[in-house]
C-alpha cells in the first residue's frame, strides 16, 4: 500500500508512549505525524530524553559518550531540516544505524566489535517490571474484565496490537513484544467494544 511520506503513523505515536508514559500523552495523535513541523518537533523531543539517557547511564566510557553524542547531534540537524521540500529521510536512517551500531558495541569503521553492551536492572526495577507483568495477567480474567491500567491505557494497547497484527506479526510475537499472553492478546484484538467505550467515554468528558 502506497503511503504518502508525511502521513498516520501509529508506531510514532507509541514512541511516545514509551518516553512518556501512556497516562501523560494525548490519544489519537497518529494523524499527526503527517505534518512534518510535528514530526520535526515530537523527533526532536525524542533526541532530547535519548540524550538525557546516555548522560546518566554511560558513564565509565567517555569514547562511547562522545560517539554516541556526536550521533544525537547529527540526528538533531537532520530533523531539524525535515520539510515538505526537503526529503533527507536516508540520511535520518543512516544517523539512527550508526546510533545504533555504536550502542551495540561498533565503533570504527572495521566491522569489529570495541565493546559489549551489559544490560541490567536494579532490584526495585526488576520488581517494578515483574509487578507491571503480573497485572497484564489480570486481563483474560473475564470476558468483561476489570482492566488495571483504566480504559484509556487498554485502548491504546488495543490500538498498538491491531497494527502490529496488520503488518502480519503473530499473536506470540506480539505477545513478547508487549509483555501480554497469547490469550491476552487476542481478547484485546478482538475487544471491539472498548473502541465504543472509549469514544463514548471522549464525547461525555
Amino acid at each position: 500500500m502506497q503511503k504518502e511520506r508525511f502521513h498516520y503513523c501509529l508506531p510514532m505515536e507509541t514512541m511516545g508512549w514509551e518516553f512518556k508514559g501512556l497516562k501523560k500523552c494525548s490519544s489519537g495523535m497518529a494523524s499527526a505525524f503527517s505534518n512534518p513541523t510535528y514530526l520535526k518537533k515530537e523527533c526532536r523531543a525524542f533526541l532530547k530524553k535519548i540524550r538525557k539517557r546516555i548522560d546518566d547511564i554511560v558513564t565509565n566510557d567517555e569514547t562511547l559518550k562522545l560517539l554516541l553524542i556526536n550521533d544525537i547531534k547529527r540526528l538533531d540537524k537532520e530533523f531539524g531540516q525535515i520539510n515538505h521540500k526537503n526529503n533527507n529521510d536516508i540520511e535520518i536512517f543512516a544517523y539512527f544505524f550508526k546510533f545504533i551500531a555504536h550502542l551495540l558495541g561498533w565503533a570504527h569503521f572495521d566491522g569489529n566489535f570495541y565493546r559489549t553492551p551489559m544490560y541490567h536492572q536494579t532490584e526495585k526495577q526488576r520488581e517494578k517490571d515483574l509487578s507491571k507483568l503480573n497485572k497484564e495477567e489480570h486481563l483474560n480474567k473475564s470476558a468483561q474484565p476489570n482492566f488495571p491500567y483504566g480504559l484509556s491505557e487498554v485502548y491504546k494497547k488495543r490500538q498498538i496490537i491491531k497494527q502490529l497484527r496488520s503488518e502480519d506479526n503473530s499473536y506470540v510475537a506480539i505477545a513478547i513484544i508487549m509483555n501480554l499472553t497469547v490469550s491476552n492478546v487476542k481478547a484485546l484484538e478482538n475487544a471491539q467494544h472498548l473502541d465504543e467505550m472509549y469514544q463514548k467515554s471522549l464525547s461525555q468528558g
